[in-house]
């Protein structure tokens, strides 16, 4: 009897054992449940790939372009305040700049504008000017007109607010308005040099790194000025007189440049 009780439970556990093996009905409601759940599934997988494009995208366009290096042509005009003659227009003009934009917060605003804080580091600005000048002589004798090359340069830095909405995939358009404290330096036969505060109003296009932008510049500063002559030049020991002169001037300037942004 005990051997048949043995033998009973092993074919049971060997019956058991096989069903086991067997693959397990599945009706047709618990595959349509596993159906939706690999569609739920494949959702969060398809939010997740586009949440992180969208995150390469900000990256890209925002922080991977923040810094600018322009070089522009300038069409410049100076004018003398204190003195009655005519205004002075360059006949050839360029400018270099090269800094940063610190944005004010990470995210860009309804997706696509962002507000920031420029800060130019170097902005270098040159122009020269063509100057016709009648050499004096004695009455009823004819005059004689001779060009004299002006030249001006400035070295400032560029600080202030802009902001950039990007509309559309890399196309981005930034405004801004800047204060630029420079050192000022006009050369016409004599030097003449000063603090200079100009002030910067422009706007750019850009497309990934190339972009395209014009700006206006005016400012106006009291130039302290001297001129050295020699005296008695064919003496033994000849001497220098040293003579000072005060000028006030405006510049205004139009600056179309290139950028580059990295």
């Amino acid at each position: 009897m005990r051997r048949i009780f043995t033998l009973f439970i092993g074919v049971y556990l060997c019956i058991w054992a096989a069903r086991a093996q067997e693959p397990a009905y599945t009706d047709p409601v618990t595959l349509e449940d596993q159906a939706e759940k690999i569609d739920s599934l494949q959702r969060i997988i398809d939010d997740l790939n586009s949440q992180l494009t969208s995150q390469k995208k900000i990256e890209r366009v925002w922080e991977g372009r923040s810094k600018y290096f322009n070089i522009g042509y300038v069409n410049q005009k100076l004018i003398y305040k204190d003195f009655d003659m005519p205004d002075m227009k360059n006949d050839f003009g360029v400018s270099l700049s090269w800094g940063k934009t610190y944005y004010l917060h990470k995210k860009p605003l309804l997706g696509m504008l962002k507000f920031g804080l420029d800060w130019s580091w170097v902005d270098l600005n040159y122009a020269q000017y063509s100057l016709i000048d009648m050499e004096e002589v004695k009455p009823g004798e004819s005059s004689e007109a001779y060009e004299i090359t002006a030249h001006q340069a400035e070295y400032g830095m560029q600080f202030g607010p802009s902001v950039t909405i990007n509309p559309v995939q890399d196309l981005k358009v930034s405004l801004y308005f800047r204060v630029t404290p420079s050192f000022s330096l006009i050369y016409m036969d004599d030097v003449n040099y000063n603090y200079a505060t100009f002030f910067n109003f422009g706007g750019a296009i850009a497309w990934r790194m190339i972009s395209l932008g014009v700006e206006g510049r005016w400012g106006s500063a009291k130039y302290n000025g001297f001129a050295v002559n020699e005296v008695d030049i064919d003496s033994e020991y000849p001497s220098i007189e040293t003579s000072s002169i005060k000028a006030k001037l405006k510049t205004s300037s139009v600056r179309f440049y290139i950028g580059f942004r990295f």
